[in-house]
């Protein structure tokens, strides 16, 4: 397959679809990554040392990021 298939198929999803391949092109781009495999590992430290988000919390993030259109 040819890049200029790979285009045109995307170019043919729906917008979930495409959200959907941004993301993983997203995590590829980033699972070789040290700088962001180091990032996750000081996250997961946080989380398993006791800090972690509420639902609350979450629910209040994905509002800020909505209301900004992210």
């Amino acid at each position: 397959m040819s890049f200029r298939e790979i285009k045109a198929g995307i170019a043919a999803l729906s917008v979930d679809e495409r959200l959907e391949v941004a993301a993983l092109i997203a995590h590829l781009n980033r699972a070789e990554d040290p700088v962001w495999q180091a990032e996750l590992d000081r996250r997961l430290a946080a989380m398993e040392s006791g800090r972690k988000a509420t639902q609350s919390d979450i629910e209040r993030r994905h509002q800020e990021l909505s209301s900004r259109g992210r």
